[in-house]
Formats: C-alpha cells, sequence, structure tokens
C-alpha cells in the first residue's frame, strides 16, 4: 500500500507539474503577442511633418499599416525611406498597408506629412511589425521533427492571439474616428440650433416691438 500510495503521488504531482507548464506557456504565449504589438497613435499640426526611424535585418520581411483617425479630409502623405532614398509613396490617402522584404539591414524611416492641410488638425495611427519571427519557444528554433500536440495548440493560440489583436486595433480606430465624427457632428448641431434659437427670440422681439408702434401711433391731426 505505501509503494502504490507514493506512486499516486508522483502521478499527481507529474499532473499538476503539467498542467501548470502549460498555463504558464500560454500566459507566455499571451504576453508575447501583445508585446509584438507596435502601435503608435500621434498627432500632426498643419505643414508638418513626423518621421519615425526602424532599424529591420536584411531578408526579413515587414508591415506598415497606418490610418487617419480624425482631423481634416482624413488624407495624408505616407513615405518610406532607407538611406535617403524614398521606396514607396503614398499621397493623400486616409488608410493603407504596404508589405515588403528588407534587402540590407539598415534604418528604415516611415514619413508622413500633412503639409497640405492649411488649418487642419490630424490624428495618425500606425502600426509597423515583422511577418518574420522568432520561434514562440527556444526549443522550436533547433527542432526539425514534427510538433507535439502541445506545442502545436501554442502556435496555433499565439496566432490567434495576434488575429484579435489585429481585429481589436482595426475596430478601435473605426470607433475612434466614428467617435470623433458623432461628436463634431453633435457640436455642430449645438451651435446651429443655439443660432437658431436667437434668432428666434429676436424675431419675436421685433414682431411685439412692431405690434406696439402700431397701436401707439398719434391719430393725424386736420
Amino acid at each position: 500500500r505505501p509503494k502504490i500510495e507514493r506512486k499516486r503521488e508522483k502521478t499527481v504531482k507529474r499532473f499538476v507539474g503539467k498542467r501548470m507548464q502549460a498555463w504558464k506557456l500560454l500566459a507566455l504565449l499571451a504576453l508575447l503577442a501583445l508585446a509584438r504589438a507596435t502601435e503608435l497613435t500621434f498627432d500632426m499640426e498643419p505643414h508638418e511633418t513626423h518621421c519615425f526611424m526602424e532599424t529591420i535585418e536584411g531578408g526579413k520581411e515587414f508591415t506598415m499599416e497606418y490610418q487617419v483617425v480624425y482631423g481634416g479630409r482624413l488624407d495624408i502623405d505616407a513615405e518610406i525611406k532607407v538611406r535617403g532614398r524614398t521606396i514607396h509613396r503614398e499621397q493623400r490617402k486616409q488608410s493603407g498597408s504596404h508589405t515588403m522584404k528588407a534587402d540590407q539591414t539598415a534604418e528604415y524611416e516611415f514619413c508622413f506629412s500633412n503639409e497640405m492641410s492649411t488649418v487642419a488638425h490630424k490624428t495618425v495611427y500606425i502600426d509597423v511589425h515583422m511577418e518574420t519571427e522568432e520561434p514562440i519557444l527556444d526549443e522550436m528554433a533547433n527542432k526539425h521533427t514534427a510538433l507535439t500536440q502541445m506545442e502545436a495548440s501554442l502556435v496555433s493560440i499565439h496566432t490567434a492571439l495576434r488575429k484579435v489583436t489585429d481585429f481589436q486595433t482595426h475596430h478601435r480606430m473605426r470607433e475612434a474616428t466614428h467617435r470623433h465624427t458623432a461628436e463634431f457632428m453633435n457640436e455642430r448641431v449645438q451651435w446651429v440650433s443655439a443660432g437658431e434659437m436667437l434668432l428666434l427670440v429676436a424675431v419675436s422681439l421685433f414682431q411685439v416691438i412692431y405690434l406696439r408702434s402700431l397701436f401707439t401711433e398719434q391719430p393725424a391731426k386736420y
């Protein structure tokens, strides 16, 4: 009986250990999925240009996504430069996504220009992420055999988490754009309503004064 109890204790400990290891790996995946989301939201004044630098190794693919959240006509000029040479350019676009492969290890510049605006203040969202990532687990770097069921599940969960993050970002930007539009329209409606109220009060006062003048005029004497 003591031997059987010891075997049971060892089995339970192994099971609990595996469960704890699996939960730790899942938590690590969640943190990795969130940490790899390189996002930035910034403001741009009229006639202003902003550039952001990122060192990218040669042979790696990267994607640059951007969107004008609100401001003006929701348009912006975007450029990708390397060593002072423009390799991609888009003009007066509300949003865009461009994927390319770095042919050399260099510092890439992602520039946005609001030169076309004279008074419009704009808020722009940018996301630059690498398509080729490091292995999720260190053991998978030099592994040439098929993945185990646990490793395959972890990779699948990691991919799903990245997709969820991308969808959340997309819908968050759409919500911010629509919220700004609704607030802008609400402000204009309030100003128009206030103007109509003042006009109505002015017309009412004019009518009262005019009617009183008709009854207070003295009759003409001959």
